[in-house]
């Protein structure tokens, strides 16, 4: 299964004692809405779920979490593959423990009716109950989300990544170009932020990128927007982003460049922006660049001063 995203908050010191839960997670739609867990006491959705035993494989488990959290009987031969993310932080139960878990996110259909939910302790406590909803609706909610409980409060945020990637879909540019909502992919992306010219137009430095700098920027992009890799005729070959606040990146690794690969992505990423309900979206481009100058303003791009590009719709 494919690794969609880490969260490693980095908040432990090195140790050998490490305690491992592996989950299953379901992702269940119904129509152009999905069904979650929502927590009535503390008004966060999650996915159905949950820790996967020693004597249950990954669907197993899926199957009997689904069940007991929400009261769905998961069709088995519908259970299909997301993606998995990888979860690292400090232990809240034992001193000098790491607690890691990967969790299994699938894709499954489920059966009309409902049956009992069988909810343990925590759960009761919590009030869960079974929701069906816009996806956009769980975002905002995750989206605001506290808690004093740091523990839970980064398992919510996971979820909303993952909702997220949901709400995000392939697009297609034309009958060359992909654009594939972004998953961890280092063997092929690390290479691109190794190649000391597209360091520099990127990001002005002359250094390459390490898997910690790459992982944060793509973590930043994907947390703060929507990040895709470019698919050239069945290829990655780069990446782009559309942040929130309307800023666009682009990366185009150097064998490919010159192909007009960049141009038809904008052109695509200003479609996007515009169904965000956006009015314009700007670039920052170092004065040196002049190669993706060009590009941007033969799309319509124009200075705003200060190395800020933007065009309005």
């Amino acid at each position: 299964m494919k690794r969609l995203f880490e969260v490693d908050l980095k908040d432990y010191k090195n140790t050998d004692s490490v305690f491992r839960r592996p989950s299953a997670r379901a992702i269940i739609i119904k129509g152009d809405k999905i069904a979650l867990v929502y927590s009535k006491r503390e008004k966060y959705y999650k996915f159905p779920g949950g820790g996967i035993h020693d004597d249950e494989d990954k669907k197993e488990a899926l199957i009997r979490e689904v069940r007991e959290e929400v009261g769905m009987v998961v069709i088995p031969e519908s259970i299909r593959e997301f993606g998995s993310v990888l979860r690292r932080q400090r232990s809240d139960k034992a001193e000098n423990t790491v607690f890691e878990q990967e969790n299994y996110y699938y894709f499954c259909d489920v059966e009309d009716e409902l049956v009992d939910q069988e909810l343990d302790a925590y759960e009761q406590d919590a009030e869960f109950v079974l929701k069906i909803v816009d996806i956009e609706t769980a975002i905002e909610a995750n989206d605001i989300y506290k808690s004093d409980v740091f523990f839970d409060e980064v398992m919510i945020k996971r979820e909303l990544r993952v909702l997220r990637l949901l709400k995000m879909s392939e697009r297609y540019v034309d009958n060359e170009i992909r654009l594939v909502p972004y998953y961890r992919n280092d063997e092929v992306s690390l290479a691109w932020y190794q190649d000391l010219d597209v360091c520099k137009q990127v990001d002005n430095r002359d250094e390459p990128y390490d898997l910690e700098l790459l992982h944060s920027m793509y973590d930043y992009l994907c947390i703060h927007g929507d990040c895709y890799y470019i698919e050239y005729n069945g290829v990655l070959v780069g990446d782009v982003s559309l942040r929130d606040n309307g800023e666009v990146a682009i990366v185009i690794c150097k064998e490919y460049q010159n192909r007009h690969i960049g141009r038809r992505c904008v052109n695509e990423i200003i479609i996007s922006a515009k169904e965000k309900g956006m009015n314009k979206v700007r670039a920052n481009i170092y004065t040196f660049n002049k190669q993706s100058q060009k590009m941007f303003k033969s799309i319509g791009f124009h200075s705003i001063g200060d190395e800020w590009f933007e065009l309005n719709f």
